[in-house]
């Protein structure tokens, strides 16, 4: 498979826009493989769709563990190589669960600052952050409790800012 990023004007309001096309590396041999993928509403930065493109490739090779992520931590232990990994390196079992949501978004904010600052086009590999355990500590204190308020104030604000 390969990636290219494109960048072209959208349907609504015509403002440019970037888009990972994704194909077979051989796309005159297998031309139905070519897909445009629509990565974020905010596609006017490049970095978006490098990040899916990372993403996807560490997910698709599965000689290496599962990337350690919130969305990925409940299904870890399907995964043979990935649980194999957690076990021998001591993983916790809940680590992302432990943590509160806004702890887990000041961790994607400090990521997404050192992805800017990546050469994308150099050909040297990045070190992967294998073992995220080691560089942050969950703090419960900070996770907020699930009672009525709580509920509520996120289903205002879900509501009202389409924030997650």
């Amino acid at each position: 498979m390969k990636c290219v990023l494109v960048n072209q004007s959208t349907v609504q309001g015509g403002s440019r826009a970037f888009f990972p096309v994704i194909s077979h590396k051989d796309i005159d041999k297998y031309p139905n493989t070519k897909m445009t993928i629509v990565v974020t509403e905010l596609a006017q930065d490049p970095i978006y769709c490098l990040l899916f493109w990372e993403r996807l490739v560490r997910f698709m090779d599965n000689t290496k563990p599962l990337p350690d992520i919130p969305e990925y931590e409940g299904y870890r232990h399907l995964d043979p190589i990935t649980a194999e990994f957690d076990k021998h390196n001591n993983r916790p079992e809940v680590y992302w669960r432990d943590m509160s949501f806004k702890q887990q978004t000041e961790i994607y904010d400090e990521l997404y600052k050192e992805a800017c600052e990546i050469d994308w086009y150099n050909d040297e590999p990045q070190p992967e952050i294998t073992k995220p355990w080691q560089r942050w500590t969950p703090e419960p204190e900070r996770k907020e409790t699930l009672n009525w308020k709580y509920k509520a104030k996120r289903l205002f604000i879900q509501l009202t800012c389409g924030l997650p």
